[in-house]
């Protein structure tokens, strides 16, 4: 794919501590997960389209698209705590729609073919770009961008991976994992984030203005 291992790491840790550093403690319970994960993908789909690759939003899936004609697209999603970890299985923190799922299957689909060494109608003659592709609804090799801050040691965890199974929108094998480089965080971003589940109470006063 020509990309570096370390700038991706850095485009996650842009994404975490853009979020760390937005959050207040006035803002609602499940707000932190979704900016973490909002500003993840602002953050890669700026590098990635550094180096010429285009974003898409199919469904409002929000992935970015090769400008080669290996026909590849990135999205990115919270990981669980395996994540970034060579000797555990990861998944998807949450589960994914439909979209998702088909974008699993269509990689299975890909790399059965590729293993087998199957001959296999060519979908993509006359398709010079992954960007073309997605204009002609053409399946991709759709990697997976998982992330994961382990709070308890306060270090950002992912890895780029490929997935081929899943059950009900939850990652259950994969073909290829790449592991990037863990990127550690200041002391205080921990400290930042409220520890507050989201089934407790806040006790508020009314008064007159």
């Amino acid at each position: 794919m020509g990309l570096d291992a370390g700038l991706l790491a850095e485009a996650c840790h842009e994404g975490l501590q853009a979020t760390i550093n937005q959050h207040t403690p006035f803002d609602p319970v499940i707000a932190f997960g979704f900016e973490h994960w909002a500003k993840t993908v602002s953050a890669v789909r700026k590098y990635l389209d550094s180096l010429g690759w285009r974003a898409h939003d199919r469904a409002n899936a929000p992935r970015s698209v090769s400008p080669n004609k290996d026909l590849t697209a990135i999205a990115a999603m919270g990981g669980n705590a395996n994540t970034g970890n060579p000797d555990k299985r990861p998944a998807n923190a949450r589960s994914k729609g439909t979209v998702f799922r088909d974008e699993v299957d269509d990689n299975a689909a890909l790399s059965h073919i590729q293993l087998a060494h199957q001959p296999a109608l060519d979908l993509s003659e006359g398709v010079t770009t992954a960007d073309a592709a997605v204009a002609r609804g053409i399946p991709l090799h759709t990697w997976i961008l998982l992330y994961f801050w382990d709070r308890t040691e306060n270090v950002l965890r992912c890895e780029l991976s490929l997935p081929i199974a899943c059950d009900d929108g939850i990652i259950t094998q994969w073909h290829t994992r790449i592991i990037l480089p863990e990127a550690p965080l200041e002391p205080a971003g921990l400290e930042a984030i409220p520890q507050r589940g989201p089934t407790d109470d806040v006790d508020f006063d009314v008064v007159a203005l």
